[in-house]
């Protein structure tokens, strides 16, 4: 299956809001993005990059930070080329398992289970299932990270301060790609970055972050809300 366009269909409801365009690619495009604080300035990718094929010992460090990492929390925001913009609160625990929930006016919740994806829009009551391993979550969230199984690395550049790593899915790489931007020293993820078949391209930033604590099982969990459980 496609690994963006076929999400494309999916849109972000939102009440009163000025656009009702954010594709659920864009949504998909939150998984697990460990950023530092928005008050830290990136790197432009411009600034003094230096472009390359990607040597074993950096795929190993990155395969190795993002393995280590267990259970996470803290507030993203999320915006899109095309004007899109949301905000909310991550929950991870790896592997296999997520909980992004979306502040109002966003209707949207996305719950991984450790082995379904669930897209659940609250203003229509309607889940949507996905194989985790076909969204670009399943890249960090998977036992084993891998950089070379089942995607390829398209473009790597690296500055004094990052390193920006795009991949394609090699089953499919005309459906989109997935720019992960690395702080260096110390060793962080800072951005996600998804970029649709459409050239659209959805950044998001996750900040207020704590790692290492004890989350509660119920946050991986989905039960549908039925309209006659409604208050």
């Amino acid at each position: 299956m496609a690994f963006f366009s076929k999400f494309g269909k999916f849109r972000i409801k939102q009440v009163g809001a000025r656009f009702r365009s954010m594709t659920a690619a864009s949504v998909f495009a939150t998984a697990f993005v460990i950023a530092a604080p928005v008050s830290i300035s990136l790197t432009p990718a411009s600034a003094l990059a230096q472009s390359g094929a990607m040597d074993q010992a950096t795929i190993e460090k990155i395969e190795n930070y993002l393995e280590d990492i267990t259970t996470l929390k803290g507030d993203f925001v999320q915006i899109s080329s095309d004007g899109g913009a949301a905000e909310g609160k991550l929950y991870m625990e790896r592997p296999g398992k997520m909980r992004f929930e979306y502040n109002p006016p966003a209707q949207i919740l996305l719950v991984s289970t450790g082995s379904d994806f669930i897209y659940y829009d609250k203003e229509i009551n309607a889940p949507t299932y996905f194989n985790i391993d076909e969204t670009p979550a399943g890249i960090i969230l998977a036992k084993d990270v891998s950089l070379t199984r089942e995607v390829k690395v398209i473009d790597f550049k690296r500055t004094a301060e990052t390193m920006r790593v795009e991949m394609v899915r090699k089953s499919d790489p005309g459906a989109g790609s997935v720019t992960l931007v690395f702080q260096e020293n110390p060793m962080q993820l800072r951005q996600w970055i998804v970029t649709d078949p459409a050239g659209v391209e959805t950044t998001v930033t996750l900040f207020n972050t704590e790692e290492g604590m004890k989350l509660d099982p119920a946050l991986f969990k989905f039960d549908r809300i039925w309209p006659n459980q409604r208050g």
